[in-house]
């Protein structure tokens, strides 16, 4: 390996590396500090996505409310509510559009994304606290809702999103080309990250969210409000899905059954960094997004450097399945 191809390998580590971090950080919150197993991650990264289509491309509003149209008309008519004669009253049309920007979408997602969240916490995962394998099911469930209902709102046809000009292209360092869009995502992760160390530990929500955390009963003991904490931690989790999906929506195609390409490999970071270790957590995605990129850029192959990587999650768990960063378990054989 010459320096070239060390300098392309070290990059793309970086953006890969900063791509499984912001795809894991908000599984972090709900796997590792409050013990909810969500399912549904994946969906709220594509539904991240889709709002970010939905705001930046003119056509989006319109394609959801002709669909929107299409399928009240069916239902409708299937109820016998209303006549085959009455269907093209639900033949619905606008020429509204929004064409805003990416950086106008990121916020927007992470709000949009952060309300179903909240609203997912409020009617199902509060009932699921204590029941994992309950709370797997569910939100496995909801992710199969949320599924279909996009693509009965958005159609299956995939969506691509244009990449803001000022974001397009590459900046040139020696004989490497470096994409400003994955520098740019570098550039997000840190931001992200930034903001979940202080609302944790520099805010009197974070406080109260930790003392949950350790010790629930007497967190409300002491006058907190654990249904509140919960509902927001949850939702701020979410919305964090909801960044990373708005990011990965321009680099990747938006797609209503996304979700399940990137869910494996966040809770694969989770589990290498250890539950509830945020340090655990970026160190996990950077171990796996370094070291699959050095080993395509070896073998030639990204299939079997995904291989190569899992086998060597696998080996690690197996000796200290507590992760990276958690206290080595006992052992007392």
């Amino acid at each position: 390996m010459n320096t070239t191809d060390f300098l392309e390998a070290l990059f793309n580590a970086m953006s890969f590396s900063s791509i499984l971090i912001l795809t894991a950080l908000g599984l972090a919150i709900t796997f590792g500090v409050m013990r909810v197993i969500n399912m549904a991650h994946g969906e709220m990264l594509m539904l991240g996505a889709y709002t970010a289509f939905a705001v930046e491309d003119p056509q989006a509003i319109p394609i959801v409310v002709h669909n929107l149209g299409k399928v009240l008309g069916d239902v409708a008519l299937s109820l016998h509510l209303i006549g085959k004669d009455q269907v093209a009253a639900f033949d619905w049309h606008t020429t509204f559009g929004l064409n805003l920007s990416l950086f106008w979408a990121i916020p927007i997602s992470f709000l949009v994304v952060a309300g179903v969240g909240w609203l997912l916490e409020v009617t199902l995962i509060r009932f699921l606290y204590g029941r994992p394998l309950d709370t797997l099911l569910a939100t496995w469930g909801v992710s199969l809702i949320l599924q279909q209902i996009v693509l009965l709102l958005f159609g299956a046809d995939l969506k691509p999103m244009h990449m803001p000009e000022t974001l397009d292209g590459n900046w040139q360092l020696a004989d490497v080309a470096i994409p400003k869009y994955r520098m740019f995502i570098v550039f997000i992760t840190g931001l992200c990250l930034l903001a979940v160390y202080l609302w944790f530990y520099k805010t009197g929500f974070g406080l109260k969210v930790r003392a949950v955390t350790q010790n629930r009963q007497m967190a409300a003991a002491l006058g907190i409000s654990t249904r509140r904490v919960d509902a927001l931690t949850f939702a701020f989790a979410t919305g964090l899905a909801g960044v990373a999906g708005c990011i990965f929506g321009h680099l990747f195609t938006v797609k209503y059954n996304m979700g399940p390409d990137y869910v494996v490999e966040a809770f694969m970071v989770v589990i290498l960094g250890g539950t509830g270790q945020m340090a655990g957590t970026i160190a996990g995605g950077g171990l796996l997004g370094t070291g699959e990129s050095f080993i395509e850029k070896l073998l030639v192959n990204a299939s079997m450097a995904k291989v190569v990587v899992l086998l060597a999650v696998i080996g690690f768990i197996m000796v200290r399945p507590s992760g990276l960063f958690a206290p080595k378990e006992r052992s007392y054989e």
